[in-house]
C-alpha cells in the first residue's frame, strides 16, 4: 500500500472494504457449514432416531444442519387435513404426494405419508396414537410448484412448504412445525400407500441443494477476493494520476512541425 492510500480521504473506503470482507467471509462460512452440516446430518435408515423435539418446535425455523435428520414422533393423524401435491413421479408414474398432519405433544407436524398413483381418496390413516419415524426435509420452494394449469382443487398444493400448509389448514404458525417428514416406519404398520424416499419427492433440500451450499460458500469468498482487487486498482490509479511530472532535465526538445501537405 501506498502512503498516498493512508491519507484521511480514503479511509471510508477501506472501512467498506473491511465491512464488506466480514460480511462475504461470514456468508461463505456460513454456507459451508450448511454444507458440512447437511452431510454430517444425512443418516442412514437403519440410524437411530433423533425425537423430533429436540431437532426442532413448533412455531420455529429448522436449522440448515438438521435437513436429512431421521427423527421419530409419536401423536395422532388429524385425517380431516390430509393434503394431495398432485404431479409428483415415482419410478416413471405421475401420481400425487400424501400429506397428513400429525398431532403430537406440541404441535403439529406434516408428514409425507407416501405416494398415491391418482389425485382421487387416498387411504385413511391409521387411527389412535401412532410412532412415526422418518426424515426431516425443508420446505419446497415455488421453483417445485406443480404445473398445473388454472387454480387446484380444495385439498391440494401447488408445493408442499409451511407457508403452502398455512393457507390450506386451519393452524396457527406457532402450532405447525417447519418444514416436514418424509415417512419411513410407523407403529403400529400402516398400509394401502407407497412410500417414497426423500430423494423422489424432489424437495430443493437434497443433494443438489447440499451441492449448491457449498457452491455459495465459494461464491461468497470470491467476491472478497474481487473487492480486494478493486480496490487495489483504484489506489493505483489514484497514485499514477496523483504522481508528479517527471523533472526536466534541460535537454532541448524537438521542435514541433506541422505536417506538410501533399495535395
Amino acid at each position: 500500500m501506498t502512503p498516498a492510500a493512508l491519507r484521511p480521504r480514503w479511509w471510508a473506503g477501506h472501512l467498506a472494504l473491511v465491512a464488506a470482507l466480514v460480511a462475504f467471509g461470514w456468508l461463505g462460512w456460513w454456507q459451508l457449514s450448511s454444507f458440512e452440516g447437511s452431510r454430517a446430518r444425512s443418516q442412514p435408515v437403519g440410524a437411530e432416531a433423533t425425537d423430533i423435539d429436540r431437532a426442532t418446535a413448533p412455531g420455529g425455523r429448522l436449522g440448515a444442519a438438521d435437513v436429512g435428520l431421521r427423527v421419530r414422533a409419536e401423536g395422532t393423524w388429524e385425517a380431516d387435513g390430509q393434503l394431495l401435491v398432485p404431479l409428483r413421479e415415482r419410478a416413471g408414474r405421475v401420481g400425487s404426494l400424501v400429506v397428513t398432519p400429525l398431532r403430537t405433544a406440541r404441535g403439529v407436524l406434516a408428514v409425507v405419508r407416501g405416494w398415491s398413483p391418482s389425485t382421487g381418496d387416498p387411504a385413511a390413516p391409521t387411527s389412535g396414537t401412532v410412532t412415526v419415524t422418518g426424515v426431516l426435509q425443508r420446505s419446497e420452494t415455488e421453483a417445485d410448484a406443480t404445473a398445473v394449469a388454472g387454480t387446484l382443487p380444495r385439498g391440494q398444493l401447488p408445493y408442499l412448504a409451511t407457508v403452502t400448509l398455512l393457507d390450506a389448514l386451519p393452524y396457527s404458525a406457532d402450532e405447525l412445525y417447519d418444514g416436514f417428514v418424509v415417512l419411513r416406519e410407523q407403529r403400529p404398520p400402516d398400509s394401502g400407500l407407497l412410500r417414497v424416499t426423500p430423494e423422489e419427492h424432489t424437495a430443493p433440500s437434497g443433494e443438489v441443494g447440499r451441492w449448491r451450499n457449498l457452491a455459495y460458500g465459494l461464491q461468497w469468498w470470491l467476491f472478497g477476493g474481487a473487492a480486494v482487487a478493486f480496490w487495489v486498482a483504484v489506489l493505483r490509479r489514484a497514485a499514477r494520476e496523483q504522481a508528479p511530472p517527471p523533472p526536466d532535465d534541460g535537454a532541448p526538445r524537438p521542435p514541433l512541425v506541422a505536417p506538410r501537405r501533399t495535395t
